[in-house]
């Protein structure tokens, strides 16, 4: 029966599959949620002005450059909202999608050198309906479409070295081989040196393992960094004289080396904090992987345990290590955890110890996250509406469907319930939040705007990129000193007051009030609203 189960997931059946399940689960709340602060806003504020403006080299948000990132997800979104629906926020967010799904996929395809197809597929499902990865195919950034790249390049050193280690022949054809380099040239312009990380690193333990360099020039490095460097140096250069070297000051020393030696905008946090998240952000895999533990121990010197603990040790190490911490950084590790997981299971039934560990964690996470939501949304003045509801009971059969299976060793209803579970809480969370005005300020201001089309927009104590992307940059942000100079030019002023600050309103016509909270730092929001005719 099982191998009946794994055949029928040969060929395309198996990625495609898991593609799928990434389409479903990102589905909840992937057109309705407004722009979220801060990244996703400023990723796609910057990539429509790159639209509007026809200035395919420099990187700018309103007035200012962003220079914190290379240029490839910019040209992405650019291209993709400029055939869709540049002022939508979801069309931006299709790259994400898209990258969402094309990881899923290649997990699979990545897992499929060393094991069956069901095993396979798992893996992939394990990534689809992963909470972390659901969040980044809806935030329109970079991180879904770095992890496709990785896998790219992951998938060709699996050719290389899987399942035989040691003992195989690493023959790659010149294709696959330009491709590795192809994938990590491509990972430096979405996101600058992630990608070569996780891809030489990997390289380095593998070859370390077979004590020799035969991957490495199955790989043709020669031409290979040729290849690389023609992807990723035009535009480099490009903007290194377009900007008269800033993006190296900013990208390099501003954001990159600065985020290793301390914690940036508050996001700092011990060593070990990526280990405790991830019970949580691989859920509901992380039931699995509590319970695949003895198993990956059992076979960590098989080549499969060599190459995806090569993967991803050095990275999250790294991360741990690192100051700044923010939620997603080890996303790129968790293809290789997945794939671990589903091998683990597959090659060896776990005890009943680690069933008993998965079980907990597969019903402990959600009942977490739901109360969780509920608690806050009550403190914010909100109730949670009927997705939310609808999820939770969704979670009930979901996650019975994922507990039987483990227990009963049937990967069809592990990768089942998975799926449902996923689901099940993209459903309740994702839509929910969507609904909920009280995170959304930016959204009742913008609409405050539209309602006096022919006044400019100012704001005083309030510069969130959201708010810039919703007026498409017609918002003018400003403070106290500056109030002056953005009111004395003649016409019609529709002005916003955070309550934080003080201005003198005589003359004014009120024109109304809105409160929120501001997501990009946690305070809570009180604006009026003045018109000057």
């Amino acid at each position: 029966m099982k191998a009946a189960v794994s055949g029928a997931w040969t060929g395309w059946r198996a990625p495609v599959a898991a593609m799928l399940v990434m389409l479903a689960l990102a589905l909840p709340g992937f057109f309705t949620l407004p722009p979220v602060d801060r990244d996703e806003a400023r990723f796609a504020r910057a990539s429509a002005q790159m639209i509007e403006t026809g200035d395919l080299i420099d990187i700018r948000l309103g007035d200012e450059p962003r220079y914190k990132k290379p240029v490839g997800i910019y040209w992405l979104q650019a291209a993709v909202a400029g055939l869709t629906a540049p002022d939508r926020i979801w069309a931006y967010r299709l790259v994400s999608l898209a990258g969402a799904m094309a990881a899923a996929g290649l997990t699979v395809l990545v897992a499929r050198r060393a094991m069956g197809g069901g095993a396979a597929l798992m893996a992939g499902v394990i990534m689809a309906s992963s909470f972390l990865l659901g969040g980044e195919a809806r935030l329109a950034k970079t991180d879904a479409v770095q992890l496709a790249c990785i896998l790219a390049a992951q998938l060709v050193l699996a050719h290389a070295f899987l399942p035989g280690g040691r003992a195989q022949q690493p023959a790659l054809s010149p294709v696959a081989a330009m491709g590795f380099w192809a994938a990590v040239g491509a990972g430096i312009l979405v996101k600058g040196p992630i990608t070569p990380l996780v891809a030489f690193s990997t390289l380095t333990v593998i070859c370390l393992y077979r004590r020799d360099l035969a991957i490495l020039r199955a790989l043709r490095p020669l031409p290979g960094v040729l290849l690389m460097l023609a992807i990723v140096a035009p535009w480099l250069i490009a903007i290194t004289v377009k900007s008269g070297g800033a993006f190296w000051q900013a990208s390099v020393g501003e954001d990159l080396l600065a985020k290793v030696g301390e914690g940036q905008e508050n996001h700092g946090a011990p060593p070990g904090s990526y280990l405790l998240a991830v019970w949580g952000t691989l859920w509901p895999g992380a039931a699995l992987l509590a319970a695949a533990l003895p198993g990956i121990w059992r076979m960590r010197r098989a080549p499969l345990a060599v190459f995806a603990l090569g993967w991803a040790v050095p990275v999250w190490l790294l991360f741990e290590l690192t100051a700044t911490k923010l939620i997603h950084y080890t996303l790129p590790a968790y293809p290789a955890l997945a794939i671990l997981t589903a091998g683990a299971l597959a090659a060896t039934p776990p005890g009943r110890l680690a069933r008993a560990v998965g079980s907990l964690l597969a019903v402990a996470v959600p009942v977490l996250m739901l109360v969780a939501m509920w608690l806050g949304a009550r403190d914010l003045g909100a109730v949670p509406g009927w997705t939310y509801f609808a999820g939770a009971a969704l979670l009930v059969p979901g996650v019975a469907l994922l507990i039987a299976g483990l227990w009963r060793n049937q990967r069809a209803a592990m990768t089942s319930g998975l799926a449902a579970s996923g689901l099940a809480l993209s459903v309740a969370l994702f839509p929910t939040l969507a609904r909920m005005p009280v995170l959304w300020p930016s959204v009742a201001l913008s609409q405050v705007a539209a309602a006096h089309p022919g006044c400019r927009f100012v704001t005083l104590g309030y510069g969130e990129p959201s708010l810039l992307f919703l007026t498409q940059g017609a918002v003018r942000f400003t403070d106290a000193a500056g109030l002056g100079a953005a009111l004395a030019e003649p016409g019609c002023v529709l002005l916003a007051v955070e309550s934080r600050e003080v201005v003198d309103s005589a003359g004014w016509q009120p024109a109304g009030s809105v409160q929120g909270v501001n997501l990009g730092n946690g305070r809570t929001l009180d604006f009026a609203l003045y018109l000057r005719p």
